[in-house]
C-alpha cells in the first residue's frame, strides 16, 4: 500500500508458493526425501530415549548407578530441553536462516550429542574428566553443577551426561520446529488436502521409525553384551544417514527465504496498540500514512467493538498493515490452544518415564516364574503405542473420516483433540489400577528377583503384559490429539508465524516434561513417599502419582468441553 511506513512481516519474495504452479512429481520426490529422513531420525531418537531410564539406572558391578528419581529427571530434561529449544529454532528459521539451514544446523548438533553419548556408553570420555568406574566424578567434585539438579549427591559423569542431553535436545528442538512446516511447504500448492495427507504421512513415519528403534535397538540394549554401545552406534549412523538424505533432496525443495524480524514486529504492534489505546486515538488521522497524504477529506473510523490491538492498524490510526495486525491476533489465539494441550503431554511422556519405572518392577518373563526363558524388554511395551498409531491413522483417514463426512458429521481438529485428552485420561487411570494391583501382588509375597542389564530388580510376579492396555490407550489418544494438534497448529497459524508456532507447539511438550519434573520433586520434598529409591521402590505409591495426573487431566477436559459448548 502506498505510503505504508511499516512493511508486512513477509514480502512477496518470501512467498513463492502462491505463484509457483503445482508440480505433483516434484512434491512427491521432495516429500519422500523428507519423510525417509524423518523415519531415520525418529528411529535414532526412540532408540535412545525409550531406554534412557534403564541406561542410567542399570548399574554394573564396577559402576555406580543412578537412583530412579534422578534417572527420571534426566529423561524429563532431554524432553524438556528439546521442546524448549523449538521456539528458538522456529524464530531463527522464520527471521534469519530459513528452515532448510535450520534443519541442517539442528542435525549437526544432534549428531554431536549422539557421538558423545555413544562414547559415554563405553566409558570413552575419560580424557574429558568422565570415568564411569570411579565413584566420584572428577568434574562434579570440583563444581557445583550437581547442586542444580541432583542435590547433594554426586553421580557418575553427571555433568557430561547433562551436557550431552542438552546437545541432543537442542538438535531435536530445531528439527521439530522446522521439519513439519518445511515438508508442508513442499505440497501446499496442492491445497489443504495435500497438506493434510502430508501430516498424516509425517506422523505415520514418526511411529514407523519409533517401532523399529524400540522393537530392534531396545532389545539389543537390554539383551546383548555391550548392547547400549551397539544401539547408540547404530542410532548415530541413522542420524548421519538422515542428514545425507535430507541434503540430497535440495534440488527438489521449495526453499523460502527468511522474512523480517517477526518477533520484534509482534512487540512493536503490541506496544503501539497499547500506546494508542492510552491516547484514546479514535480515528485514522493519527496514522503516519494519512499524515503524508494530500489534503483530501478523510472519514473517521469508529473503534467501538474493536480490540485494543486494532489501534495499531493503519485503518485505526496505527502504522501497521491491517493484515499484519490480524496475524498477530491469530497468533495469540493459537497460543491459547497450544497451552490447553499441556496436561496431555504431561501424561504422554509417562511412557518413557514412570511407565518404564513401573514395567521394570514387573515380571518380564512370559510366565510367573523367573526361569531363564525369553525376557521382554521393558521398552517393547511402547510398541503398542506405535502399532496403534500405525494402524489407526490409515483406518481413520481412509474409512472413518470419509464416512463421517458423508453423514455431515464434522471432525474438526478441536473435537478430535478433546477426544484424545479423554482417552489419555482413561490411560493414566488404567496405569494407576495396574500399579495398585502390582503393589498388592508384591505385598502378598509374590515377588521375584530379575536381572536387567546387570541390575537386580526386586519385582512383582505380575506380568508386564498387564501394561499393554495403558500403552494402547496412549497410542489411541495420540492419533486423535497428537495428529489433530499438529494439523491445527499449522493450518490456523499465519504464514508469517508458522515456524514459531510449530516451535511453541513443541515447547508445550517440553513444559509438560518440566511439569513432570516439578511434580516428581514436589512429591519428594513433601516426603509423600510416592516414588522411592530403588531399594524401597515397592514401598512407594506410584499409583497415587498416576491419580494426580488423572485429576489434572480431568480438570482440563471439563474446562475444554465447556468452552467448546459455549462457542
Amino acid at each position: 500500500m502506498e505510503g505504508e511506513v511499516r512493511p508486512l512481516l513477509l514480502d512477496s519474495q518470501c512467498s513463492p508458493m502462491f505463484i509457483l504452479p503445482w508440480d505433483p512429481l516434484r512434491a512427491k520426490k521432495s516429500g519422500i526425501m523428507i519423510l525417509v529422513s524423518v523415519t531415520l531420525e525418529r528411529l535414532a531418537y526412540f532408540a535412545v530415549v525409550m531406554n534412557l531410564f534403564l541406561y542410567l539406572n542399570k548399574g554394573q558391578p564396577e559402576i555406580q548407578s543412578w537412583e530412579p528419581i534422578e534417572a527420571l529427571t534426566a529423561v524429563y530434561v532431554i524432553h524438556g530441553v528439546s521442546c524448549i529449544c523449538s521456539p528458538i529454532g522456529g524464530w531463527l528459521s522464520d527471521s534469519f536462516i530459513g528452515r532448510y539451514w535450520a534443519v541442517i544446523l539442528g542435525s549437526l548438533v544432534y549428531i554431536t550429542g549422539y557421538t558423545f553419548l555413544t562414547a559415554l556408553s563405553i566409558n570413552g570420555l575419560t580424557s574429558m574428566g568422565c570415568d564411569w568406574k570411579t565413584e566420584n566424578d572428577s568434574l562434579i567434585s570440583n563444581t557445583n553443577f550437581h547442586w542444580l539438579i541432583l542435590g547433594k549427591e554426586s553421580h557418575p559423569c553427571s555433568a557430561h551426561v547433562y551436557v550431552t542431553l542438552v546437545l541432543i535436545g537442542f538438535g531435536i528442538g530445531f528439527l521439530r520446529a522446522n521439519v513439519p512446516p518445511f515438508g508442508a511447504e513442499q505440497v501446499r500448492a496442492g491445497g489443504d488436502h495435500a497438506v493434510r495427507q502430508f501430516f498424516n504421512a509425517y506422523y505415520w513415519c514418526v511411529n514407523v521409525g519409533g517401532f523399529i528403534g524400540i522393537g530392534v535397538l531396545a532389545y539389543v540394549e537390554q539383551n546383548v553384551e555391550n548392547g547400549f554401545f551397539i544401539s547408540y552406534l547404530v542410532a548415530t549412523t541413522a542420524l548421519c544417514a538422515s542428514l545425507v538424505i535430507f541434503c540430497a533432496g535440495k534440488g527438489f525443495y521449495i526453499v523460502h527465504r527468511p522474512g523480517n524480524a517477526v518477533v520484534i514486529n509482534c512487540f512493536r504492534i503490541v506496544g503501539e496498540g497499547l500506546y494508542n489505546t492510552c491516547k484514546k486515538q479514535d480515528s485514522v488521522q493519527g496514522s503516519p500514512m494519512f499524515r503524508r497524504q494530500s489534503h483530501q477529506p478523510v472519514s473517521l473510523v469508529a473503534l467501538k467493538g474493536s480490540c485494543w490491538i486494532d489501534r495499531a492498524k493503519i485503518s485505526h490510526g496505527g502504522s501497521f498493515h491491517d493484515t499484519t495486525v490480524e496475524d498477530v491476533k491469530s497468533f495469540s489465539k493459537t497460543l491459547v490452544f497450544i497451552f490447553v494441550l499441556l496436561p496431555y503431554w504431561l501424561v504422554y511422556f509417562q511412557m518413557s518415564t514412570s511407565f518404564q519405572a513401573q514395567g521394570l518392577h514387573m515380571n518380564l518373563h512370559l510366565n510367573r516364574s523367573s526361569a531363564t526363558d525369553f525376557q521382554i524388554p521393558a521398552a517393547w511395551l511402547t510398541l503398542c503405542d506405535d502399532a496403534f498409531v500405525i494402524l489407526l491413522i490409515p483406518i481413520l483417514n481412509l474409512v472413518v473420516y470419509p464416512f463421517l463426512d458423508k453423514k455431515n458429521i464434522t471432525t474438526v481438529p478441536l473435537c478430535r483433540i478433546v477426544v484424545g485428552m479423554i482417552i489419555s485420561l482413561i490411560a493414566v487411570i488404567v496405569a494407576a489400577l495396574v500399579e495398585h494391583l502390582r503393589l498388592e501382588d508384591w505385598r502378598q509375597g509374590n515377588s521375584i528377583n530379575q536381572i536387567i542389564s546387570n541390575t537386580n530388580y526386586n519385582a512383582s510376579a505380575m506380568s508386564i503384559l498387564y501394561q499393554i492396555p495403558q500403552y494402547c490407550l496412549i497410542g489411541t489418544a495420540e492419533v486423535f490429539a497428537g495428529v489433530a494438534g499438529l494439523e491445527y497448529a499449522y493450518t490456523t497459524a499465519p504464514r508469517t508465524f508458522q515456524g514459531i508456532v510449530l516451535g511453541l507447539y513443541s515447547a508445550i511438550e517440553g513444559l509438560g516434561s518440566f511439569l513432570g519434573i516439578l511434580l516428581v520433586h514436589i512429591t519428594r520434598s513433601l516426603q509423600l513417599g510416592w516414588i522411592e529409591s530403588e531399594v524401597r521402590f515397592n514401598q512407594g505409591h506410584l499409583d497415587y502419582f498416576f491419580y494426580l495426573l488423572a485429576v489434572i487431566q480431568s480438570i482440563v477436559v471439563v474446562v475444554s468441553g465447556l468452552v467448546m459448548c459455549l462457542r
